[in-house]
């Protein structure tokens, strides 16, 4: 009788080491790596939509329902407002002057006609910012919070992080109800270095000794943990993916379904990886390989299949996914420019 309750130990403590791996590696079981191969998926290729003036490196770019915003910068580096362009007519338009924004993070965030974005009454990225936001149908523009950091938006809802305001000194995620004020606040866990949120669902990424990557709710005390790493994260409806180091030049893009309650790996891609961005049938991320710039890469979910969204020379930031497109930054003409690609098949 012993010798058997041993063997059944000795098997179940064998099947726990791979549940224990996945978990403190924020890796399980899944897909082969993503390759360059199967780019053929699409037969449409990308186009150039319209330049952009930034400074050496890209600033991030952000997506509304049929917009995509950017704040745009003079060649000398200088603010010269909030720009969008309309994926339906075709426009590009300022929405706010360089003195609207304010001394603005240069990375907005978005969702429907609400745009936010991080400021700083002196000096940029010196001392306490706000969180401010702007919304396109009603022209309505307002401080949002007095103490804040990077936002996020979705459906109505500016949600933003506030730095060390939780009992224990870690952050607190504050959202807030644009049409009836309501307010939330959720205990983060510790350091909020990247936050994605759909609806009241949260998804977000700790520093330190209790990081990693962790998913709640406005409005719940609950939190839970996925994974033990992350570099990024996104959230909607169905799932939240985020993007985990895997070895030295490789990283691993994995997706928690919300029907199956289950994570899966989604690909592998050569290189690290960062900028990620999800909405329905499909994720996007950018990859850094060890050797060359980097590389913007879709995931499709009906297809099950990764592929790159243009071999084109240059180097390629900040995907977004609007209206069944993609569209990035990409510098290949040796200035940055407005790039989109066709989605659907």
């Amino acid at each position: 009788m012993r010798t058997r309750l041993v063997v059944v130990a000795a098997f179940l403590a064998l099947a726990a080491v791979p549940a224990w791996i996945a978990w403190h590696t924020g890796l399980v079981p899944g897909p082969t790596r993503a390759s360059a191969e199967t780019a053929g998926v699409l037969t449409t290729s990308s186009a150039a939509v319209t330049p952009l003036v930034w400074p050496k490196d890209p600033l991030s770019l952000a997506a509304g329902d049929d917009k995509v915003y950017w704040e745009q910068r003079s060649p000398d580096g200088a603010v010269t407002g909030l720009w969008y362009y309309d994926v339906t007519s075709g426009s590009v338009e300022r929405l706010l002057s360089r003195q609207s924004l304010g001394r603005s993070s240069g990375l907005p965030v978005a969702a429907g006609d609400i745009v936010a974005w991080t400021s700083w009454a002196g000096r940029r990225g010196a001392g306490a910012s706000t969180v401010q936001a702007y919304d396109g149908l009603s022209s309505r523009r307002w401080q949002v919070a007095s103490t804040g950091s990077t936002p996020a938006a979705t459906a109505g809802i500016v949600v933003w992080t506030e730095p060390g305001a939780s009992a224990r000194g870690g952050d607190t995620i504050h959202g807030v109800d644009s049409l009836t004020d309501e307010e939330w606040a959720v205990d983060a866990g510790g350091r909020v270095r990247a936050l994605a949120a759909s609806g009241r669902r949260l998804a977000w990424i700790t520093a330190g000794k209790t990081g990693g990557v962790w998913s709640g709710s406005l409005g719940s005390a609950a939190r839970h943990r996925l994974a033990a790493r992350g570099a990024a994260v996104a959230v909607d409806r169905d799932r939240i993916v985020w993007v985990t180091p895997a070895g030295r030049h490789s990283s691993a893009v994995v997706s928690w379904d919300r029907s199956s309650q289950r994570a899966t790996v989604l690909c592998r891609p050569a290189g690290a990886s960062s900028a990620l961005t999800l909405d329905g049938r499909y994720a996007a991320w950018v990859t850094t390989p060890s050797a060359g710039g980097p590389q913007v890469w879709v995931y499709d979910f009906g297809l099950g299949k990764a592929y790159r969204v243009s071999t084109a020379a240059g180097r390629q930031e900040s995907p977004v996914i609007v209206a069944g497109s993609v569209y990035w930054a990409g510098d290949r003409t040796g200035h940055w420019e407005l790039y989109s690609r066709s989605l659907q098949r």
